[in-house]
């Protein structure tokens, strides 16, 4: 063989996943070699089709959940309520969706739950979001339910204490903006393509600063920025509440900021769910 180096050599082999491993034989045949060695450092078992180091592929370790949707499960008995568009039952379905709309500032919440058999083990999972305002919007914040006030003057958005409890002096632990829009705008963000657009046309990742206002003190006029590094969507297990925040500006003498303005949205809101699939180790 003339080599100076180890050489990795991978095969798989189906076994029932039921039973266990009790113990490994290996047989080595070496043709064609006149003297030498041939030394074997590591043998590594390990669950899935993906070959990779210590641990098992994520595709392995995680297995997407399928279920069922009896739509007749709830349905009333009366005749002809349904106009001819009957109950159904669809199967093996992916990906769990549910409408939402609202009106200003609204909170919803979305369960991550695995409604038909709860002891399945349900993972963290990506959500989905598509909205659509009912009118013109300046920004759009969307927000986990996790933060607080910044107590700090200097540190806020809107430095003018008029403006103290100003919805963009609070900041939270995943938030993801976008620029001001039209009525009808399709607005998405999806964890699960790491994507955000509006009307298709893509929106920053990383860090983004938006105008959000302008201010007035000794120095004069200025614009204020709201900074923030994009973050998508989770769902931990069980119910999880998002804030949906659309705002238009309004002006008060020199000052410029954002407020709740009433404006209205519908959408939906998607992801699929995942359980373990191979051991982690």
């Amino acid at each position: 063989m003339d080599k100076d180096e180890f050489t990795r050599y991978l095969t798989t082999f189906k076994h029932y996943s039921s039973k266990k491993v009790k113990s490994i034989e290996l047989n080595i045949s070496a043709e064609n070699v006149d003297k030498g060695n041939i030394r074997i450092t590591d043998i590594q078992l390990q669950e899935g089709m993906q070959a990779t180091g210590e641990i098992p592929a994520t595709q392995d370790i995680l297995e997407l959940t399928r279920f069922n949707i009896d739509e007749s499960h709830n349905a009333t008995t009366y005749e002809n309520v349904y106009l001819g568009d009957q109950p159904q039952t669809f199967f093996h379905l992916e990906e769990r969706f549910f409408n939402v709309m609202g009106r200003g500032f609204e909170t919803i919440t979305i369960p991550n739950v695995y409604h038909e058999d709860y002891r399945i083990p349900i993972l963290t999972t990506g959500l989905d979001l598509t909205l659509y305002p009912k009118n013109d919007y300046d920004f759009l914040r969307i927000t986990s339910f996790y933060g607080g006030f910044i107590e700090n003057q200097y540190d806020r958005t809107y430095t003018d204490e008029t403006l103290e409890k100003n919805p963009l002096n609070y900041r939270y632990t995943r938030e993801f903006c976008f620029p001001g829009g039209k009525i009808g705008d399709e607005i998405i963000l999806s964890a699960a393509k790491q994507r955000a657009s509006v009307n298709g046309k893509v929106i920053g990742l990383g860090v983004q600063k938006f105008n959000v206002g302008q201010s007035s003190d000794y120095d004069g006029i200025k614009p204020v920025y709201y900074r923030n590094r994009q973050r998508f969507m989770l769902l931990p297990v069980g119910a999880t509440r998002i804030n949906i925040q659309f705002m238009k500006k309004e002006q008060t003498g020199n000052l410029i900021y954002m407020v709740d303005a009433g404006i209205g949205f519908h959408g939906i809101a998607e992801f699929k769910q995942w359980t373990w699939g191979v051991s982690k180790i």
